[in-house]
């Protein structure tokens, strides 16, 4: 690390390492990781800001930030302001806030129509640069003059990584995954009209850590928790708890659905309804809900209507009957309230 951030010989010589064409990096930290890291934030800042500076073959952070620069300055940014932004690479929330707000809005789905407007408030809330300056840290740069930098960094990502170290959580045992992992995904395809590759760094065995396609690690977490029977039986223990901890999975599988609409797919929607509500393995799962907490129910099957609705799913008609009457039921028989208008008229 010493080295990376000292002098230009050692960074040259690390190049000669390297055997291929640096590759220009955009991070995106969590307001915990920025609270509990700024040294380790600091000194990835300045590493970056020195082979920002390197003019070598092929060296794209080089290219990025000089292309970033000349631009800033056609803004009519000082020089001493373009050089210092165009070699910011760290983003997160403004220092004191936390979350991208997108856990909340991307549940109210009858607040928005296009996800451009979840594209929007991911890049408001996770816009604030954080440079090799630290003194300048937590700065929104969106002036007029400037644009929104963020949104010019992310511009021509080609993938995301995410790191999973952990067997504990997953990608829909939280919404955190897919409020800032995913966000990076939905705001990139919204600047440049495509989804860039989402990658999971699964750092979960150490003698075989390996890189894993989105669709691939999710895919696996379904079927092996959320879709296993013994998953489900081990919820159903838990009473109040574990209805919760299913209607939870559903709401964010929900928001990767929402976020990265090519990580999904119809079958995964169909095996919620399948499993859930049609009781496909036998599971006495209306009895389950009813005892535990009804309520839930009728929210997992309001989030598969609305992934319908929405045209995020395409199902048969006897699967919507089915959840329609389902819903009704419930709805009657425990007074369940939504808030949803659109739902509703739906």
């Amino acid at each position: 690390s010493a080295c990376l951030v000292g002098s230009e010989m050692c960074i040259r010589d690390r190049y000669s390492e390297l055997k291929r064409p640096r590759v220009d990096v955009a991070i995106s930290a969590t307001g915990l990781y920025r609270d509990a890291f700024p040294n380790v934030m600091l000194l990835l800042a300045k590493a970056i800001k020195d082979i920002a500076e390197l003019k070598e073959e092929s060296n794209s952070v080089y290219n990025n930030a000089q292309k970033l620069k000349a631009d800033l300055l056609a803004k009519g940014s000082t020089e001493d302001d373009a050089l210092y932004l165009s070699s910011v690479r760290i983003f997160s929330n403004e220092s004191g806030a936390y979350g991208t707000g997108l856990d909340g809005a991307t549940m109210a789905s009858d607040t928005w129509e296009a996800d451009d407007k979840l594209a929007d408030l991911y890049m408001s809330r996770m816009g604030y640069a954080f440079g090799a300056d630290a003194n300048r840290w937590s700065e929104k740069v969106d002036a007029k003059t400037v644009g929104n930098l963020y949104g010019q960094v992310l511009s021509g990502t080609d993938a995301v990584i995410f790191s999973r170290s952990s067997n504990i959580y997953g990608m829909i045992t939280s919404d955190d995954p897919f409020q800032y992992f995913g966000g990076i995904a939905l705001a990139v395809r919204n600047l440049d009209g495509s989804s860039p590759e989402m990658y999971i760094s699964n750092l979960r065995k150490v003698s075989a850590m390996k890189n894993e396609t989105l669709d691939k690690f999710l895919g696996r977490e379904l079927r092996t928790r959320t879709f296993h029977p013994r998953w489900i039986e081990e919820m159903q223990k838990e009473g109040y708890s574990g209805a919760l901890q299913m209607l939870d999975r559903i709401n964010n599988f929900w928001g990767w659905t929402v976020m990265h609409p090519e990580g999904v797919t119809d079958a995964q929607w169909q095996e919620f309804a399948d499993i859930y509500v049609k009781d496909k393995y036998n599971m006495d799962m209306r009895e389950f809900f009813e005892k535990a907490n009804p309520t839930n129910l009728a929210q997992m099957i309001e989030r598969m209507l609305e992934a319908e609705r929405k045209d995020y799913w395409e199902t048969d008609d006897a699967t919507i009957k089915e959840l329609v009457e389902t819903y009704l039921e419930v709805k009657q028989q425990h007074a369940v309230f939504t808030e949803n208008e659109a739902f509703k008229e739906y």
